[in-house]
């Protein structure tokens, strides 16, 4: 009998012991529910807010990229402004510091009278000059460049036309030259076409650098504009496969001479400037463009785009 009570007293145990743990269940059962009822309410609250922020999301995504459009477009008609404000400015490199004296705009006009002589029109007028902004450079060190805007166009590509014919101008002992004035924007965009220049070159094909950085190629009496080196490259392809593929025959890149070759053009151009310029000699300007693209007239350059 005792045994028996044992058992049963073992059986209540178990039994309350059963019962207090599923009291502890049901607790946490329905603090479970109390959580997921406050995480559904607030996930109604983020659904609803999404669906409202949603179609002004929307609208501010297309605003974002109209505003991108128009920044760009801004950016480029800023940088068109600031080239065409600078279309009759010279860059003067290398002349020596204080030769100018007191009044830079009298000397360099008097001085670019001198050398063209008669070549420019009686209307010839340097509006102003000045040394580009800065520090005066110790002794021995380059000269800060000057810049002179001309009143006429044509009188700039005159000056410049002379300053190639008489390369090297010596004064002091320094040599000068002279090259267009570009905003540092269009240096880069015309000096990023210096990749596909040689190879249109050996190819004969003509071609012209326009205003502020748009290669035109004439081939069968068409005119052809290209806006990157990359778009011509795809042209020269398209439209002379073969050449292509003979100057990969040859061993060498599109637009790269052989070593001979270039070592030969190389000694042809230091000839031609130990006896004397010719028209054919290319100068490197300071964003490191031919001169013979630089003094395009505006007249051909500048164009409604």
């Amino acid at each position: 009998m005792d045994k028996l009570d044992t058992i049963l007293k073992e059986i209540r145990d178990s039994r309350q012991a059963i019962e207090n743990r599923l009291d502890m269940i049901t607790t946490d059962m329905n603090i479970i529910e109390d959580d997921q009822a406050k995480l559904s309410y607030r996930l109604k609250q983020t659904v609803s807010i999404v669906a409202d922020i949603l179609p002004t999301h929307n609208d501010n995504k297309n605003a974002i990229v109209k505003l991108q459009q128009q920044m760009e477009a801004l950016q480029e008609w800023i940088e068109d402004a600031e080239g065409r404000s600078q279309c009759n400015n010279i860059r003067i490199i290398g002349l020596p510091e204080g030769k100018e004296g007191n009044n830079p705009t009298q000397y360099i006009e008097t001085w670019l009278q001198s050398i063209a002589k008669d070549k420019l029109s009686i209307h010839f007028v340097v509006e102003r000059a000045h040394r580009i902004p800065g520090r005066k450079p110790i002794p021995g060190a380059p000269a800060r460049p000057v810049i002179a805007r001309i009143l006429n166009n044509r009188d700039r590509d005159v000056a410049l036309q002379v300053a190639r014919e008489l390369d090297p101008i010596i004064i002091d002992n320094a040599r000068i030259s002279l090259y267009p004035d570009y905003s540092l924007a269009v240096q880069k965009r015309r000096a990023s076409f210096q990749i596909i220049k040689p190879r249109l070159r050996k190819m004969e094909i003509k071609y012209a650098l326009l205003f502020p950085a748009k290669l035109c190629i004439t081939h069968n009496q068409k005119m052809h504009f290209f806006d990157s080196p990359d778009l011509v490259s795809t042209w020269l392809d398209e439209n002379f496969p073969y050449s292509r593929a003979v100057e990969q025959n040859n061993g060498h890149h599109a637009g790269q001479p052989p070593q001979h070759r270039r070592d030969k053009r190389n000694k042809a151009q230091m000839s031609r400037k130990r006896t004397g310029p010719r028209g054919t000699k290319q100068c490197i300007t300071n964003c490191g463009l031919p001169a013979g693209d630089e003094l395009l007239s505006l007249q051909n350059c500048f164009f409604d785009r």
